[in-house]
C-alpha cells in the first residue's frame, strides 16, 4: 500500500509538472521593473521504527506540499521590494490516525536599498551564511523560518561585512521568543582563499529560563589546486544557559576531492565535533548550534545535530550528466560526552520507545550512537522540473540499546519529491 501511494504521488507530481510547464510558456513576459515566479513542491516521507523499538510499530508517514509565489519590484536600479507568499500543508499519519497542519503568510517581505558600497535590507528576510551550521535557510523544512530584521551591509573589493538584528518572522517554533543579532564578515584576498569571521548573539527562553550567549567563529575556505577544497569552521561560545555559565566549543572540517573525468564526482571526508556536558553539572558545556541545521551534512535522516557529537563522514556526490545528480554517505556517530543527551539535527534530544529523551546520567552506556547510510538521486527532465528520491538507514549502537530499554532496532527513511518552478 505504501509503495502504491509513493508511486501515485510521484506520478501526479510529474503530470502536474507537465501542466505547469504549459502555463509557464504561455504567461506574459515579465519586465525588468517587475518579476513574478513561483515554486510548487510535493513530497512524501515514510519513516520506520523512529523510536528504535520495532514492537511499537511507530512508522509515521508525511504528505507535504509547499507553494511559493515570489514578486520582485524594482523602482530603481538600487531599490528593490521583494515579497514571497507561501502556503504549506502537512498531513501526518501514524497507527491509523492522521493530523493536518497548514500555514500561510509572507515568508519574506523586505525592502532593499543600496548606496554605492552600502546596503540596507529592512523587513522579513532570510539570514544565512556559510554552510548553514549556525544560521540556516532551512529550505528542506516545509515551512522554513525567516526573520523580521534589519541588515546593514558594507562591501569592498575583497571583503563584505553585515550587521543585523532580527526576531522571528515565519518561524515554526516562536514560543521561545528568539532574538538574534551580530556581525558577519567575509574576506577574500584571492580565488584560492576565503575566510569568514563572525560574532553572534542569541537570546531565547528555554524551559522557562532565559538563555543568552555569544558565539565567536571563523570559517576558512582554501582551494587546494584544481581538484581539492578544504572548508573548516570553529566556534567558541560563552554566556548564560538559564542559571548556569556556558562554556562550549565546536568545529568541523571537510575535504572535497573532485575525481578527474568523472562528471564532477567528489569524494568527501568530513570531521565534526561539538562539546557536550553533564546537564546536572555546575557549568553548561553543551554546544548550542544557534539557528543552524546539520541536515544533509551529518545525515539526511536528521538524527544528528551539532551538539554533543563526535562524528566522521565519508561521502560521494556527482553529476554523471546534466540531468542527473546523486549523493551517497556513511556517518559514524558518537557522543562527545557520555553523560549528555543525544541531539537531533534540530538541536532537540532524541526520544526512545517510552517517549523519554535518551541519556545515561552515569555515562556507563558509552558514546557509540550508531551508523547511518543514506543516498539521494535527482533527475531533471526539464529545466524547471525536478524529481528526487532518497533512502536512509540508521543502525543504532550500544548507547541506544543501553538507554532505550534494551531496544536498538534499525530505523529507515524514504522520500519522493517533485519540484516545479514557473
Amino acid at each position: 500500500m505504501r509503495l502504491f501511494w509513493m508511486a501515485t504521488i510521484a506520478f501526479t507530481g510529474y503530470l502536474l509538472g507537465g501542466v505547469l510547464t504549459v502555463c509557464a510558456t504561455t504567461k506574459s513576459p515579465s519586465s525588468e521593473a517587475m518579476q513574478i515566479n513561483a515554486e510548487w513542491r510535493l513530497r512524501f516521507e515514510d519513516r520506520m521504527c523512529t523510536d528504535f523499538c520495532a514492537p511499537n510499530h511507530k512508522h509515521p508517514e508525511d504528505e507535504l506540499s509547499r507553494f511559493r509565489m515570489n514578486l520582485t519590484l524594482r523602482s530603481s536600479p538600487n531599490t528593490t521590494l521583494f515579497a514571497r507568499l507561501q502556503h504549506s500543508y502537512r498531513r501526518n499519519r501514524l497507527n491509523g490516525t492522521a493530523d493536518t497542519t497548514e500555514k500561510s503568510g509572507f515568508g519574506q517581505l523586505y525592502l532593499d536599498n543600496r548606496w554605492g558600497n552600502t546596503s540596507l535590507r529592512l523587513g522579513r528576510q532570510e539570514i544565512v551564511y556559510g554552510d548553514n551550521r549556525v544560521l540556516a535557510i532551512a529550505g528542506w523544512d516545509n515551512v522554513g523560518y525567516t526573520w523580521d530584521a534589519v541588515k546593514l551591509g558594507f562591501k569592498g573589493n575583497r571583503w563584505q561585512t553585515d550587521l543585523f538584528y532580527g526576531r522571528p518572522g515565519m518561524f515554526p517554533n516562536s514560543n521561545t521568543h528568539p532574538v538574534l543579532y551580530g556581525v558577519y564578515a567575509t574576506y577574500k584576498p584571492s580565488a584560492q582563499w576565503q575566510s569568514d569571521l563572525y560574532l553572534l548573539r542569541k537570546e531565547v527562553i528555554a524551559s522557562g529560563a532565559p538563555h543568552r550567549l555569544w558565539a565567536v567563529g571563523v570559517r576558512p575556505v582554501v582551494q587546494l589546486g584544481k581538484s581539492a577544497k578544504l572548508t573548516a569552521e570553529a566556534v567558541v561560545q560563552t554566556g548564560q544557559a538559564g542559571s548556569k555559565d556556558l562554556r562550549a566549543w565546536g568545529y568541523w572540517a571537510r575535504l572535497e576531492y573532485t575525481l578527474p573525468h568523472a562528471g564532477g564526482t567528489k569524494l568527501i571526508l568530513q570531521r565534526d565535533f561539538a562539546s557536550g556536558g553533564d546537564p546536572d553539572g555546575a557549568t553548561a558545556h553543551t554546544f548550542d548550534q544557534l539557528f543552524g541545521t546539520t541536515f544533509s551534512q551529518c545525515g539526511r535522516m536528521g538524527l544528528q545535530g551539532w551538539r554533543n557529537m563526535s562524528t566522521w563522514r565519508l561521502g560521494l556526490s556527482g553529476n554523471p550528466s546534466p540531468r542527473w545528480q546523486f549523493t551517497a554517505d556513511v556517518h559514524f556517530n558518537r557522543l562527545a560526552d557520555p553523560k549528555d543527551y543525544w541531539y537531533s539535527s534540530g538541536g532537540t534530544p532524541i526520544k526512545g520507545k517510552d517517549g523519554k529523551a535518551l541519556r545515561d546520567p552515569t555515562g556507563s552506556a558509552g558514546t557509540e550512537v550508531g551508523t547511518e547510510f543514506n543516498c539521494t538521486l535527482t533527475y531533471s527532465p526539464a529545466r524547471d522540473l525536478q524529481l528526487s528520491a532518497g533512502y536512509g538507514v540508521f543502525l543504532p549502537g550500544r548507547f541506544v540499546r543501553q538507554t532505550n530499554g534494551g531496544f536498538a532496532d534499525r530505523t529507515q527513511w524514504f522520500y519522493l519529491q517533485t519540484t516545479r518552478k514557473f
